[in-house]
């Protein structure tokens, strides 16, 4: 059988080691950032990508193209993404990024009468961020083990907004009663794990559904 590349492909293989070098390169940069602990995964394999396009004139092509650059991201969101997580959770425990989530940390924040309540909201939501970035490895967790454990094709056939909804009810309960971010409302918990998790959710669903329902 013979195998007919696109040009896009062959472009890619022609520039495969180089962008491995660019790649390496940029994760060294973002490794000794010092807010690297703040990255989640999905913003550190963007950060990795503009890092790479950033040096398009190593690999010989045009640096002001827009179209280009989507393709070098392409490039190394198609081919590398597995490569640069697993660099990612390595730096990650290396940093100590979890050890970092101490409850002294989230103690920052007590909530005192102000008499600005816009600053007060302002450092309420921000502390919770904060809180909930620097658990970004325990979130996936309890986000893989609750959706491992409850993928059905009788229980949730087309609800993908039921499934999604479920699963961040149980990974907020997690993080509050186990994980100790308990400084905030539940109800600003779970929005702002939907806003981090929840199209993963679903996403995760629809492509398993699609395998086995």
């Amino acid at each position: 059988m013979k195998i007919i590349l696109t040009e896009n492909q062959i472009e890619f293989i022609r520039r495969y080691e180089k962008i491995k070098e660019l790649i390496d390169e940029g994760i060294d940069v973002i490794s000794n950032d010092e807010d690297f602990c703040g990255f989640n995964s999905s913003a550190f394999i963007e950060e990795v990508c503009w890092q790479v396009s950033d040096k398009m004139e190593h690999l010989n092509l045009p640096t002001d193209t827009v179209g280009m650059i989507e393709n070098v991201h392409n490039w190394v969101k198609d081919n590398f993404d597995t490569y640069i997580l697993e660099k990612f959770e390595i730096i990650m425990y290396d940093s100590n990024c979890n050890e970092r989530f101490d409850d002294v940390d989230d103690e920052e924040y007590n909530l005192q009468e102000s008499d600005d309540d816009d600053d007060d909201d302002d450092k309420y939501y921000s502390t919770l961020k904060s809180s909930l970035i620097r658990r970004h490895n325990v979130i996936m967790e309890e986000m893989d083990h609750y959706i491992t454990n409850n993928l059905s094709c009788d229980e949730y056939p087309e609800d993908v907004d039921g499934f999604k909804d479920y699963i961040l009810e149980q990974v907020t309960d997690a993080m509050m009663f186990t994980h100790n971010v308990n400084n905030w409302e539940w109800h600003d918990v779970y929005l702002l794990l939907e806003d981090i998790i929840g199209k993963q959710i679903k996403k995760t669903f629809k492509s398993w559904a699609k395998k086995h329902c």
